[in-house]
């Protein structure tokens, strides 16, 4: 199995996981827009909310990821 075939699943979920939260936050965006009759401030905000959030997890997740993958790899070099 080829290297891209085995991480395919985890980039699906991932863009599900950006795709469903800012929907969601647009969906609650959309109703306190109704609520206050401010459209389409809120829809606007939580959607940009969400994005930043989103990146931010991202971002930490990925160095997370990396500083885990290199002490493998300095484990590794020092056993060998």
């Amino acid at each position: 199995m080829s290297a891209l075939a085995t991480h395919q699943p985890d980039s699906i979920n991932k863009g599900a996981d950006i795709a469903g939260t800012m929907l969601v936050f647009f969906f609650i965006g959309w109703f306190v827009d109704r609520q206050l009759n401010s459209t389409p401030w809120f829809m606007i905000a939580f959607v940009v909310l969400a994005a930043v959030a989103q990146f931010a997890k991202m971002y930490y997740v990925y160095n997370a990821q990396m500083e885990r993958l290199e002490q493998q790899r300095r484990e590794t070099v020092h056993s060998s």
